[in-house]
């Protein structure tokens, strides 16, 4: 369906390696958890490094996971809708078909002439797609490398609320375009211009790295990697109701209200983020008047190199390192998802509603491996963080060879079903990387580890739109076949954190085996 007319009907369609044990106990700053905490309870609080106070909060009138969960989904539920929007648009305006012809596009017709119109307008809209994905990911990781130590100073709640604001802005002036395109010819370059303020204030990364920051601050290593999967399954949930929803709110309204909706709903977590949630960390009084003008020091890049190089005892430098590897291979290899979309329209023919439909279905499927997945991992069987993570990444490449096999739509599903752990190797990886790294020094990890993931997307994105644009007409599969190959790598570096791992708990009971570690750190 488009914004300046309607389509036809979509209806056819206590383990030695678990976390805590991989040091010896240290004292921490980083409080109880939240659901831990009784209401009214004082905080305590101690004083990090650059002056600011890591607090053990409660929230005030609500949890953390029900804003995540709002958040999450006006992110996602104009989408699908968006990467429609531009197809048709590609069509029309660049392309300079037929709107009547371009309508029909990803519905169920039987046409030739459709097909081959869809074979001709994806490798365009892909590479606007393509273009997209680079723009939400280089300029929120530059941001992603001055915010981190700054949310360390002045708190995490304003490093949520401004990418926040961003995407307020951003759906606002894509819906206005999606209005505009009623009456006018708009080129569907403007959509990736709208992005621009999303991207300028930090977008997702920023986001992310506050939120995980965030949750570190008020978590212990005892329930650490528990909580970190029920935050995952509540971005996936909101993710999920969004998804599901997108294609039957499209039909009782129009593609603007998508966008607005988008808008209004972030608009609606951002105000429940500052009016309910208490910040973990108090900035000095004396400093609050700079934080403007101390978002942009340099001094920001130099803390974050010496954050990334310092050398650490037993190890621990070597499993950093390694860590934020597997999250740049795991983003690299899934790229894919950038013409994901257009793949299952091309294969099996399918439309928004169908594609919505199996991606909230995936999502679901996430989230059972979040909650019940970890849960049970974890508490009932007593499964180390490690194990967890070589389990995940086994998923995702299993996940994507799948994909690449399908040859009907249900098997896409079938991939989904029997893969559920592939989202849960950050939630491990991230716990033991908690239990190394000072809680002063954990938004600077979590913004070098987001930044440098999201950078990826300069070589995943255009990898796959060239992979896909070359076998779109002959064997459209392929990138799935190339996503598991990434894939496999992580097992090796998961093999080897855990190699490291037992080699760090050696040298802890042994101070003469630390002479070795050095070789890493």
């Amino acid at each position: 369906m488009r914004s300046d007319m309607r389509r036809p009907s979509l209806d056819g369609r206590t383990s030695d390696e678990d976390t805590p044990l991989l040091a010896v106990p240290r004292p921490t700053s980083m409080a109880a958890s939240a659901a831990a905490t009784p209401a009214g309870t004082a905080a305590s609080s101690t004083c990090s490094s650059n002056g600011a106070t890591v607090s053990s909060v409660s929230d005030r009138f609500c949890t953390f996971e029900p804003i995540l969960v709002l958040l999450c989904f006006g992110l996602s539920v104009s989408g699908v809708v968006l990467a429609d929007q531009i197809i048709y648009q590609s069509c029309v305006v660049t392309l300079g078909y037929d709107r009547t012809l371009c309508a029909q596009l990803g519905t169920k017709s039987n046409s030739t002439d459709v097909a081959q119109l869809e074979t001709i307008v994806q490798p365009y809209a892909a590479r606007i797609s393509m273009v997209n994905t680079i723009l939400m990911s280089v300029l929120p990781a530059l941001c992603a490398l001055f915010m981190g130590p700054w949310s360390d100073k002045f708190g995490r709640k304003p490093a949520m609320i401004v990418p926040s604001v961003g995407f307020i802005t951003t759906y606002v002036m894509i819906g206005i375009l999606s209005l505009l395109s009623k009456h006018f010819l708009v080129d569907p370059w403007c959509y990736v211009v709208a992005h621009i303020p999303a991207a300028v204030l930090g977008g997702s990364t920023v986001l992310m790295a506050a939120i995980f920051s965030y949750l570190t601050d008020t978590t212990t290593e005892h329930n650490r990697t528990v909580r970190i999967g029920i935050l995952q399954a509540c971005t996936m949930l909101g993710a999920f109701v969004g998804l599901l929803s997108s294609s039957f709110i499209l039909q009782w309204t129009n593609v603007p209200t998508m966008f607005f909706l988008s808008a209004g709903t972030v608009a609606a977590s951002c105000a429940f983020l500052y009016f309910c949630l208490e910040d973990s960390i108090k900035p000095d009084a004396s400093m609050v008047h700079r934080q403007v003008r101390e978002i942009f020091r340099l001094s920001h890049l130099c803390e974050l190199l010496r954050t990334f190089f310092k050398k650490r005892s037993s190890y621990d430098r070597g499993i950093v390192w390694l860590t934020i590897s597997i999250g740049v291979i795991t983003v690299l290899g899934a790229g894919g998802g950038t013409v994901f979309f257009l793949y299952t329209r091309r294969r099996f023919g399918w439309t928004i509603q169908e594609f919505t439909i199996w991606q909230a279905v995936e999502l679901l499927s996430i989230v059972a491996g979040n909650v019940i997945g970890i849960s049970v991992l974890k508490t009932l069987l007593k499964l180390p963080d490690i194990w967890l993570a070589l389990l995940s990444v086994l998923n995702y490449s299993l996940d994507a060879l799948i994909k690449g096999l399908a040859r009907q739509g249900w098997e896409l599903f079938l991939a989904t079903g029997i893969t559920p752990l592939k989202a849960t190797e950050g939630a491990a990886l991230m716990a033991i990387c908690s239990s190394i790294i000072p809680s002063s020094e954990i938004a600077k990890f979590y913004s070098i580890a987001m930044a440098m993931t999201n950078t990826v997307s300069l070589a995943s994105a255009p990898l796959f739109t060239y992979i896909y644009n070359a076998t779109v007409a002959t064997s459209p599969q392929t990138f799935n076949f190339v996503s598991s190959g990434i894939f496999s790598l992580n097992v090796v570096l998961v093999g080897v954190i855990a190699v490291l791992l037992r080699k760090r708990r050696k040298a802890q009971v042994d101070p003469l085996f630390t002479q070795d570690s050095e070789i890493l750190t």
